[in-house]
């Protein structure tokens, strides 16, 4: 019944079950690589080639991770993550930018529009596989402190609506008392 070290790791983190990816990449070869190495690691991928297709998507089914292009025509992957993030359903959405831009700056502003993470192309699949499992893992145990954080509000106002009741129902007999000790000692 001990700890097995080996064996914990081997396990599948929760947030990856069943996780869908939508992948955005104006290039099909990308789209088709990113997603026969994420089915073969259980992961649901949905693929858009441009960023409108993305928003679209996005907005029919909302997933559980997207990772984005940034070079691609009519939106670039910059326009598509501001997009993403001023609407409530998309928001928290994590973004990962894969690019073949590797410069400070684009690094910085794919942060700056709402981005989580960053890879640059070429990409080693082990790094996609990695960063995708830790955003997944993450956004799963936000959701959990999210939830865990609106039940304790929400035992905080049962304990002070609780609180009123007992004080109310309390005044009723200490008044009593308080006008029976006010004729006892006669003041």
């Amino acid at each position: 019944a001990g700890y097995d070290k080996k064996n914990y790791y081997n396990q599948p983190m929760l947030s990856e079950n069943n996780a869908t990816i939508l992948a955005v990449d104006d290039t099909p070869a990308n789209l088709k690589l990113l997603a026969g190495m994420l089915k073969e690691k259980g992961y649901k991928i949905r693929l858009a080639t441009s960023g409108e297709l993305a928003l679209q998507a996005v907005a029919n089914n909302p997933p559980d991770l997207i990772l984005l292009d940034i070079n691609m025509p009519d939106m670039n992957g910059f326009e598509v993550c501001e997009h993403l993030k001023a609407k409530e359903n998309s928001r928290d959405i994590p973004v990962i930018f894969i690019s073949a831009l590797n410069e400070t700056l684009d690094k910085v502003k794919a942060f700056g529009v709402g981005g989580v993470d960053y890879i640059t192309k070429p990409f080693q699949f082990e790094e996609v596989e990695a960063r995708v499992k830790t955003h997944l893992e993450l956004q799963h145990k936000k959701k959990h402190l999210q939830e865990s954080l609106e039940q304790m509000r929400q035992l905080e106002r049962n304990r002070d609506s609780l609180v009123h009741m007992i004080v109310h129902d309390m005044r009723t007999p200490l008044f009593v008392i308080s006008g029976y000790l006010e004729l006892l000692t006669g003041d």
